[in-house]
């Protein structure tokens, strides 16, 4: 069994498809699929592209009613069912808030979210078969923090159907593992030190699972000293949560969660979803078991 690495960029993040396999043809043609389908959802649903799909059809639309695609459908279905779930703190239609994130002072932030943040919320939107609904026209829908991790699990899928039963799908940090080493090893992944990510504070190993890590390092902005993350939330984030480690089934799943628990620690933790959350004095808070 011959080890490949296959990589490219997407989403604006370094991606890398890890296969174990005997025939370096197929592996070759599952990248091949996994890199054209990565493409597409990042061209189809990119919130900042106005001629995207997510941009034409659902937020520039005409109506507060919209029909979507089977693809579509199947997305925003998972999403609002594991945003529920997160006691309704997941919020895809932060989105609407971007704008008011850009501002020049606090006081024009503030006023702007002051403005939008009822047009906001999981119940502005509604998804029953292939019909979206808004109550307002003013909501926006973002799925920057969910299609990456989409395209992960459907890599994985493609995988699957090349008959690959030993990879890691690594899509900037957020990843699925998939099997074993082929000598029967688990994989492991390193969770990094959210204060020198050039080190990791421990490692854990994974079989069959999605992981995903959300963390106040990643991508915030200042504005006239203070700070605001990457992570859109109506309100402030809890202080003392600095990184989110979810383990799950799936890699959509993980990224929601963990995206969550950078937000707000009021969630209940299903029993086959592993958390390891690391606060400003690096103290690790885990429900991963002896």
């Amino acid at each position: 069994m011959e080890f490949y690495n296959f990589e490219f960029v997407c989403m604006t993040s370094p991606c890398s498809i890890q296969v174990y396999s005997g025939e370096y043809d197929n592996a070759k043609a599952a990248f091949e699929e996994i890199k054209k389908n990565s493409f597409y959802l990042e061209k189809k649903y990119n919130f900042y592209d106005e001629d995207s799909y997510l941009s034409k059809v659902i937020n520039l639309r005409s109506s507060n009613e919209v029909k979507v695609d089977n693809k579509t459908s199947e997305i925003l279905k998972s999403v609002k069912e594991l945003s529920i779930k997160t006691n309704n703190i997941f919020d895809i239609t932060m989105g609407t808030l971007n704008k008011s994130y850009k501002k020049d002072s606090k006081k024009e932030i503030e006023e702007s979210l002051k403005e939008l943040i009822s047009k906001t919320g999981i119940d502005s939107w509604g998804i029953n078969k292939k019909s979206l609904s808004f109550k307002y026209k003013e909501t926006l829908i973002d799925l920057g923090g969910v299609i990456k991790e989409y395209a992960v699990d459907e890599a994985v899928k493609i995988l699957k159907k090349h008959n690959i039963i030993s990879a890691i799908v690594n899509f900037g940090g957020d990843l699925f593992v998939l099997g074993k080493k082929p000598n029967g090893e688990m994989f492991k992944v390193g969770i990094k030190n959210p204060k020198n990510t050039s080190e990791n504070l421990l490692a854990v190993k994974l079989y069959n699972q999605g992981l995903t890590t959300s963390a106040s390092y990643e991508r915030n902005r200042i504005v006239e000293d203070e700070e605001f993350s990457h992570i859109l939330t109506k309100s402030k984030r809890q202080k003392d949560i600095i990184s989110s480690t979810v383990i799950s089934s799936s890699t959509l799943k993980s990224g929601i969660y963990s995206t969550s628990f950078m937000i707000s620690n009021n969630i209940d933790i299903p029993d086959e979803v592993n958390v390891v959350l690391i606060d400003t004095d690096l103290q690790i808070h885990h429900n991963l078991g002896e």
